[in-house]
This record gives structure tokens, sequence and C-alpha cells, in this order.
């Protein structure tokens, strides 16, 4: 009866948030209800922990967290929640609570089938991005939540990650090592900041070949030049697509800076030469160099 009654409240969760999605309401209520229902302080309470009890409570939850919810899995939805405490734009310092629902979150991973390998994957790809993006709010933040994943799921369920935040770590020395160089040997002329990353850690990216411009390329010769005081038994592969570059437009009125994708900044780069270029002319040199046009509408 009482594996049955938790069912039917999941599955009722279940359909509230297939509505509240059909609502266009964006409110994580599948993960926040889901949260609130796993509060096992009825067990504990009502029955006195016994062990029956908790048994009836995983197999209810096991029915339900692996229920597919407007088209994502429950894997997908709680790292998504995790992703936004976890985003610049809350606190400085998680609240209590945030950290009490985190620690909620990576104790209902042990409900969902897959669970080493669907929720590290999303969680892996939300975490590249915040912290390529600068959309971590706390580094501090990051390592609290992979000691508790760490601590549910084992040291191997964390490991990429870990080593994403020690890539991080080191790109900051490495950077300012590459400022160091460039005080004593010339400068590209633009400002640069590369980071570095281990390929095993980091999700795939697509990597393109470039026929940079020449301002790019200088960077990019004099930063392997660099590289290369540092080891020589390293191949630097350059990922274009997670790169940015601050451009400044000299319009007629005023000058604007433009903060732009790799593939729109190069592209922009072709009217230093020339006021006006034809829709021929781009597209050729969009051709010639290797560009998809979708990179620049899209980016």
């Amino acid at each position: 009866m009482f594996k049955q009654h938790v069912v039917a409240q999941g599955m009722v969760l279940v359909q509230q948030a297939e509505d509240t999605a059909n609502s266009n309401s964006e409110t994580p209520f599948f993960v926040i209800k889901l949260v609130e229902l796993y509060d096992m302080a009825y067990v504990t309470n009502c029955f006195a922990n016994n062990s029956l009890f908790h048994k009836a409570l995983k197999e209810a939850f096991k029915v339900f967290c692996n229920k597919i919810v407007s088209g994502f899995s429950s894997a997908e939805l709680l790292a998504s929640y995790c992703d936004n405490i976890l985003k610049k734009g809350g606190s400085e310092k998680l609240s209590d609570d945030a950290i009490e629902t985190l620690d909620k979150v990576v104790k209902l991973l042990v409900y969902i089938n897959d669970r080493p390998y669907l929720f590290a994957e999303f969680s892996r790809k939300k975490l590249s991005r915040r912290l390529l993006f600068d959309k971590s709010a706390n580094d501090d933040h990051e390592r609290l939540i992979l000691t508790k994943l760490k601590q549910q799921c084992g040291g191997q369920f964390t490991s990429k990650m870990e080593g994403m935040l020690i890539d991080l770590t080191l790109a900051k020395e490495n950077q300012n090592n590459f400022q160091e160089y460039l005080s004593n040997n010339s400068s590209p002329g633009i400002d640069l900041t590369v980071t570095v990353l281990t390929s095993g850690s980091w999700p795939s990216y697509k990597s393109c070949d470039l026929s940079l411009p020449v301002e790019m390329a200088k960077c990019v010769q004099v930063f392997n030049e660099f590289y290369q005081t540092k080891t020589k038994h390293r191949k630097l592969t350059w990922i274009y697509s997670l790169g940015t570059c601050n451009v400044n437009g000299k319009f007629d009125s005023k000058t604007i800076e433009l903060i732009l994708g790799t593939y729109q900044a190069a592209v922009l780069l072709l009217f230093n030469s020339s006021d006006r270029l034809s829709y021929s002319c781009w597209k050729t040199y969009m051709h010639s160099v290797g560009i998809s046009g979708s990179y620049c509408l899209h980016e």
C-alpha cells in the first residue's frame, strides 16, 4: 500500500510537470516537487525507519524517476537544476537550503537507471560551459557538489569533472606565465587569453580548420612559441568554436565594442581593408577559409 501511494504521488508529479511544460513555464517544477517528495521524514518518523518502508520507497521512486518528462530524462532535469543553482546570478555563498537541496538531488541519483553515465555526462557538459564561459558563481560551490557526488557514486564518477577544475586552475597559472613571456618577447599586439585543456577530461568539441586573419594568426603563432618553451611533447589543437573576441567597430557616429565568436570576428575583420563587400566576395572568402555560413549566422 505504501509503495502504491508513493508511486501514485510520483505519477501525479510527472503529469503536472507535463502540463507545466506545455504552459511554457521555465520553473523546474518536476525537480522541485521530486525533492519535496523525497523528504524521508515520514519514513523515519511515522514508520520508525523500518527497512521494509525504505525498500518500498526506493522501488516506488524507481518507477517515476525513470519516466521521460516533456522529452527530458530525469538525469538531464536533475543536472539542469544543479546547473541553475551553480550558475552566476545566484548568491556568492550557497544558503543552507540550497546545500540541502543539492544533497537531496545527489541522493536521488540512486533511483535513476544508468545514473553513473547519464547524469555524469549531462553534468560534465554543463560544467564545461560554466567554466569556459565564466558562468560559474564560485569554485567552492563546484567542489562542494563534486564532493557530494564522489561520496554518493565513487571517485570514478567525478574524476573527469575534477580534472576540469584542475585544468582551469592550471590555465590561470599558464596565462600568468604567458604574460611574463610576452614582457620579454615580441607581443602579437592584441590581448590574448588562452585556456589549455586536457582532452581526456572535457567533452568532445568539433575542431575545424580555419585560415585565420593575419591579426589572429599572429596570436596563435606567439602562443605556440610560448607553449613550446613549456613542453615539446604535447600538441595544441585550437577549438575556435569556443573562442570569443572583443572587436572595436568604428562606425560614423561612434565606436562600439562587439563581443563575437571567432568565426564572426574573422569575417568582420575583412572590413579593415574594405568598406563594402558584395555577397559573392563574402561567400568566396568563407569558402576559402573553411567557415560554414551557419557558424556566423547562429554562433
